[in-house]
């Protein structure tokens, strides 16, 4: 029980806001790490320690005998009528307060994130005096928190837009893919891409998103001296314009400010050659922070390197392009998985100090991921996508999924298992793409099933080949994740209609998932000296680039 003497008031006793409190409890209540205050049933402030003061920067004589702080740390109304109604309902004792988070606007001006904790108090003979609340200051943390979050975010996005670029053979979707991918991280509406054609001397339209028709048709076809994309073309540096209308030669006047858009243009490169431009418009007067424009710089070297990869493509008859491709793979094969390994040990460090409350720990971890997820970006830069894994290139198809079992499901706690017919021989080609059905279907599970187990098997009977690969995790439902053009079942259909196969995928909520693949093998039989004719050059709407 707190001992509350009714019969003099605050003023009464020398203005001392800690008159509730013996000389024991005083001395704590003004030396705790914790903001503590007392209110009375009329939500007047009749305590204010110096933690508070620390915290809010309102010292108690600014504060006591009125409800006048409650204006000054909620300054927005309606935000603080629901922390008033929740501070009076706690005094009827018609609510709790437990573990509740708010922000307040110090005295400074700068918002904190505090974490309340009360409870009403009544004196010796039961009278009820009112509220004592204790706040815990957890600003550091949160930025903290955010900050993690941004990082897991943006190096999702990169191996988001290095996925696409390494299993796709179709340009368009791996631009499209990657203008979906970057916008929302940069909270840019509207994006474009456009490709140089060394033949033509000239920029192709290659992909866009938030544009209508009628005005993206202006910017079909441009040359090299053409307006501010050919500018970023020409210096090959990140043009910024917080108001792209004022930079624009001719301008109307009179311009509806809905037109108003800050730009972004970035050049993307390939063999240290410019071969398009990258362009982002935000709203007017956006800033596009030097973060930004490094994310941006980065995903455009990886969208020119699957340019890149496209012309490469049209010539992968060559003997060339494919030593080209091995000598990538064996040089990527090592640094880049320990580079994402790293990346995840400094992630999971980071969380560990985070949750002990070790903020300069996750400080550190963050400069760490930082500069790791830096050094993996310029290995993955040089990648040339639809590499065959060298274990395939080299063992097959089945070594090839153990190795990819072991190297990264089972360490991460996923039960995997492999079923199929030792000794089993299949064209190169078809190795190949069962391949890459394989490999989608396991990151889909990794990335967004929760399961605890998965399985491949791989059985033939005369003619037949059936794959069947199957999760224990959380499912989908197939219809509404069709609908939407999931990149992942995409592809994986596009590869076995390259097979002439059947693939079905069998999912409901909270019944896993289920993939299964047919195909007719005799007439790949020929195929078998691994001659790659086979799904090699493909008719696109997006125009080739010769960079």
């Amino acid at each position: 029980m707190i001992n509350i003497d009714q019969r003099k008031t605050p003023s009464e006793k020398d203005d001392n806001p800690f008159w509730l409190w013996d000389g024991y409890a005083k001395s704590i209540i003004e030396n705790v790490n914790v903001w503590i205050n007392v209110y009375d049933q009329h939500l007047n402030l009749i305590l204010w320690n110096p933690m508070a003061e620390k915290i809010s920067g309102y010292t108690q004589e600014e504060v006591l005998g009125h409800t006048k702080v409650w204006d000054w740390l909620y300054p927005d109304t309606t935000y603080r009528d629901m922390i008033m109604t929740r501070a009076a309902d706690l005094l009827i004792g018609r609510a709790t307060v437990n573990d509740w988070e708010t922000h307040i606007l110090c005295k400074n001006g700068n918002l904190k994130n505090i974490v309340w904790n009360s409870r009403t108090f009544y004196d010796e003979l039961g009278h009820f005096q009112g509220a004592i609340t204790f706040g815990y200051d957890i600003t550091d943390r949160k930025e903290s928190e955010l900050a993690l979050k941004k990082a897991h975010e943006d190096l999702s996005v990169l191996y988001n837009v290095a996925s696409i670029a390494s299993e796709s053979i179709d340009l368009g979707i791996i631009l499209e893919h990657s203008l979906a991918e970057i916008l929302p991280v940069i909270k840019a509406p509207k994006g474009i891409i456009h490709i140089w054609r060394e033949d033509l001397q000239e920029f192709h339209l290659a992909a866009y998103q938030g544009f209508s028709e009628e005005s993206i048709s202006a910017l079909s076809s441009l040359s090299a001296e053409d307006g501010i994309i050919g500018r970023v073309f020409r210096k090959e540096t990140p043009i910024y314009f917080p108001n792209l209308i004022a930079e624009l030669e001719n301008a109307p006047n009179n311009v509806p400010s809905q037109l108003f858009h800050a730009y972004l243009g970035v050049p993307m490169r390939a063999k240290g050659r410019v071969c398009g431009v990258f362009s982002v418009l935000g709203k007017a007067d956006q800033h596009f922070t030097k973060y930004v424009i490094t994310l941006l710089t980065s995903i455009s070297d990886q969208i020119g390197v699957a340019i890149e990869n496209a012309r490469l493509y049209r010539e992968s008859h060559q003997l060339a392009v494919s030593e080209e491709r091995r000598r990538l793979a064996r040089e990527l094969h090592d640094a880049v998985t320990q580079s994402l390994y790293s990346l995840t040990l400094f992630a999971e460090a980071g969380q560990r100090a985070l949750h002990d409350g070790k903020l300069e720990d996750v400080s550190t971890h963050l400069t760490e991921l930082g500069q790791t997820a830096h050094s993996a970006l310029n290995e993955m830069r040089v990648l040339l996508h639809e590499l065959r894994p060298l274990v395939l290139e080299t063992e097959g198809l089945l070594e090839a999924i153990q190795h990819r079992l072991d190297a990264v499901e089972r360490k991460v706690g996923i039960k995997a298992y492999l079923v199929a017919e030792h000794g089993m021989k299949l064209p190169s080609f078809v190795e190949q793409e069962i391949y890459r059905i394989i490999q989608e279907s396991l990151n889909n599970t990794l990335r967004y099933a929760s399961a605890q187990t998965v399985s491949v098997n791989i059985q033939t009977s005369g003619n037949l080949l059936t794959v069947k690969i199957a999760d224990d995790g959380v499912g989908f439902d197939y219809k509404t994740v069709s609908q939407k053009g999931g990149i992942g079942l995409e592809s994986m259909h596009e590869r076995a209609r390259r097979l002439d196969g059947e693939l079905r995928v069998i999912s409901a909520v909270g019944e896993g998932v289920t993939i299964m693949l047919k195909v007719a093998l005799d007439k790949w039989e020929k195929e078998k000296s691994g001659s790659g004719k086979h799904g090699v050059s493909r008719v696109t709407k997006n125009p080739s680039s010769d960079c």
